[in-house]
């Protein structure tokens, strides 16, 4: 732990008196050559520093990490054949060698991000998909009238020139997209992401920045404070690598993160205001209004918002009938579904049926191995139960270690044969608790009633459950009509 302080804190150190000589040479006259080499050394030295850090921490899946040191090789080179382009002539037609080069860095930065991002969120993740898109319409808004327009109306520019400075702030979009994605989605927080996501973000910034002075002066800039942003950049990039918690940063969080924060709801608000902002400005200027592109850039973020809104009213009903441990039903649905079950039944004459099952002896798991190895025994008997259970019925968590299973149009036989299948199901195996395997057995309490009543099916479900209790557990009770147990196994 010491070690990698150090190694951490000579990093930073490297960093800091690097970018100082930077700015000094820059700034005291000296040869552009001489004030390029504190550059180089950061940028040269940010694809050691990560791979460095990935072999030393070695995080169980490096494939990003790695992608993300090829990606730095390739900026280093576009930099060193940047600066010999301009201290040898200057007179290479774009797109010059060093474009290409930065092209191809663009696109391996975007796949490691994206290797990132899949590994911390499996699957498809729409909400975080929508925010990034929000995000990246406004950003394209701004990219298009302050960068992109100007650059395509300069006529004095040849189409090569135009076609590659466009291509920066389009890879940039590009890069942001993902990089907001990374961020909204699910997964560890921690050091390691908020420095991947500084070091982006300020890379970013300062390559908007170059082309805004490259369009304002007419000319193609350099600025030795833009270097030195694009330095710390780098820095920052190196240091999430060289930091122990990228063994944890794809891992996916354990908790969902809050899907409408005050965090992201001030983001997406931003961006959302960002288009009729813009519109202002440009009337308060007395420019030429776009009226097209920002009304349909509006028209896209309604819709897009409006996909979000119906997407969290769909989490929230959601999570309201769902049981956060479990992913059974809750037992407020369940209670709502056997009234509505009982009341059809009452009309059609149909039998329903009920089942009541509860862990055997689960005090003991608890005490004997805690409280995460008795959430990981529940977790595993809804999964079996649910496995095992027949269509047409509700599986519910009903409190602690209890399940009820609601089963519609079913007789006596019929449910029996349901309960000691799940009893089977559930005791089939034992459950691993991570190294150790626990035999794990249910009890099942079993009633079904011709026009029920909710509160009789339960007392007479939670009798039988009772019964088998009391004949030694690990068995199926199936409750008589008049609540007595009357079929054992």
């Amino acid at each position: 732990m010491r070690r990698d302080r150090w190694t951490a804190i000579a990093w930073l150190g490297v960093l800091a008196f690097c970018v100082g000589l930077r700015v000094h040479l820059g700034s005291n006259g000296s040869s552009e050559l001489v004030a390029q080499l504190p550059y180089m050394a950061v940028s040269i030295g940010t694809p050691f520093v990560i791979v460095y850090g990935t072999i030393r921490h070695r995080p169980p899946h490096r494939a990003g990490w790695f992608v993300l040191a090829a990606a730095q090789v390739f900026y280093a080179i576009a930099d060193g054949v940047s600066v010999a382009d301009e201290w040898l002539s200057g007179e290479f037609l774009e797109p010059t060698p060093a474009d290409l080069l930065y092209f191809t860095y663009y696109l391996l930065i975007s796949a490691a991000v994206l290797v990132f991002i899949r590994r911390r969120t499996p699957g498809w993740d729409l909400p975080s998909g929508i925010d990034a898109l929000v995000v990246a319409i406004s950003a394209g808004l701004l990219s298009w009238i302050y960068i992109l327009e100007p650059l395509t109306a300069d006529s004095e520019l040849p189409l090569n020139a135009k076609l590659t400075q466009s291509a920066y702030p389009v890879l940039d979009l590009m890069l942001l997209i993902l990089a907001v994605r990374l961020v909204m989605g699910q997964g560890t927080r921690g050091a390691v992401l908020y420095l991947l996501l500084s070091s982006l973000t300020l890379m970013l910034g300062v390559d908007t920045a170059y082309l805004a002075t490259s369009i304002a002066d007419g000319t193609s800039v350099t600025v030795v404070y833009l270097d030195a942003v694009w330095m710390v950049s780098l820095g920052l990039l190196g240091s999430a690598a060289l930091h122990p918690a990228i063994r944890h940063f794809d891992q996916r969080s354990d908790t969902a993160l809050p899907d409408a924060s005050p965090a992201r709801l001030g983001v997406l608000s931003i961006a959302v205001l960002m288009a009729p902002g813009v519109q202002l400005i440009q009337w308060l200027r007395g420019d030429p209004v776009s009226v097209p592109l920002i009304s349909g850039a509006c028209a896209v973020m309604f819709l897009l918002v409006l996909a979000r809104m119906s997407g969290l009213v769909s989490a929230q009903r959601k999570a309201a009938v769902t049981d956060g441990l479990t992913g059974l039903r809750t037992r407020r649905y369940f209670s709502e579904v056997l009234a509505v079950e009982c009341r059809r039944a009452a009309r059609t004459g149909h039998g329903v049926g009920l089942l009541m099952i509860d862990v055997d002896h689960f005090k003991r798991i608890n005490d004997g191995y805690g409280h995460p190895a008795g959430d990981r025994v529940l977790r595993e008997v809804a999964h079996r139960l649910n496995a095992g259970n027949r269509a047409g019925s509700v599986v519910a968590r009903y409190g602690g270690e209890e399940f009820v299973v609601l089963a519609p149009h079913t007789g006596p036989e019929e449910l029996f044969a349901l309960a000691e299948r799940l009893r089977s199901e559930v005791g089939g195996l034992p459950v691993d608790l991570g190294g150790d395997l626990l035999a794990v057995t249910v009890s099942v309490g079993a009633a079904t009633l011709s026009r029920p009543q909710p509160d009789a099916l339960l007392n007479a479900a939670d009798e039988a459950l009772y019964a088998a209790k009391a004949a030694g557990r690990n068995r199926s009770v199936l409750a008589a009509p008049q609540h007595l147990a009357g079929k054992v196994a």
